[in-house]
């Protein structure tokens, strides 16, 4: 038995699967003589960098009052300060260059994402955005690019023919609550509306929050819950939103964060912006 149990132990040992290493892409099936080639040595070049065409740009949301372009032509800074001047009743306190961009710091705090600045600032982004698309720079996506907290996204910017385009907004608010702001015309602000009234758990109650934007208080918490039924719930409702909002000709051009919250109160959510669909 001794001898039996050296030979299963050292059997077992020496048997051992090994698992084949992963194959590489468009690796044939079949086993092939050729040598597969290696890769092409690495060599270093004191020349500068290949120019690259200038496509895209960036729009940054600074601290609590800073609006940033980045990697924009000139043309950019006068059609931005524009639209700022036209819809922050506050004013600026400041428009200056700043690095390789500009800068522009706001009266208030807009991005604290608190009280009516709320929904100021969200159309403060819409008219932006519009102004941009007007002298060919579409919004392309949004993105985190730091880990600091109470952080913002950055917008990039895709250069595009210049084309007019309407912007509006749907913001998540606290736990429960949705807002859409500035909608062209009725014809939107119902689609919205409709949208909403399938929340299964039923409207607590509608308000115009401020001139323009319409708020309403959903029963439940479907943007904070661990209820696996308003989880799944507050998912199709959203899709619904978009379906509703497509159907009267807006597309989602961007999600975008760009609350830094207060205090304990960081529980910003997503500001959604619909242009007009081309």
């Amino acid at each position: 038995m001794g001898k039996l149990s050296e030979f299963l132990s050292s059997s077992s040992s020496n048997n051992d699967p090994v698992p084949p290493p992963p194959p590489t892409y468009n690796e044939s099936k079949t086993p092939s003589s050729f040598p597969v080639p290696g890769p092409p040595p690495t060599t270093f070049s004191n020349e500068p960098p290949p120019h690259f065409p200038h496509l895209y740009g960036c729009l940054h949301l600074g601290r609590t009052d800073r609006v940033r372009l980045i990697g924009l032509p000139q043309n950019a800074v006068p059609a931005v300060e524009e639209a700022i001047r036209r819809v922050w009743m506050a004013g600026i306190q400041k428009s200056e260059a700043y690095y390789k961009g500009w800068e522009w710091k706001l009266s208030g705090n807009p991005w604290y994402g608190q009280g009516a600045e709320a929904i100021y600032s969200r159309r403060l982004m819409c008219h932006i955005l519009h102004a941009l698309s007007a002298i060919g720079w579409d919004i392309h996506m949004s993105c985190d690019l730091t880990k600091k907290s109470f952080d913002k996204d950055t917008l990039i910017l895709h250069s595009v023919q210049p084309r007019q385009k309407y912007y509006f907004s749907i913001s998540f608010n606290e736990s429960d609550k949705i807002r859409i702001i500035d909608p062209p015309d009725g014809r939107v602000r119902d689609a919205f509306l409709r949208a909403v009234q399938t929340w299964p758990l039923g409207i607590q109650a509608q308000i115009e929050k401020e001139p323009g934007a319409t708020q309403v208080k959903l029963r439940g918490n479907p943007w904070w819950t661990s209820s696996g039924d308003q989880v799944v719930e507050a998912r199709l409702l959203v899709c619904t939103l978009l379906s509703a909002m497509e159907s009267v000709g807006f597309e989602l051009v961007s999600s975008v964060d760009m609350s830094r919250g207060s205090g304990d109160n960081n529980y910003d959510l997503d500001t959604w912006f619909f242009a007009t669909k081309l």
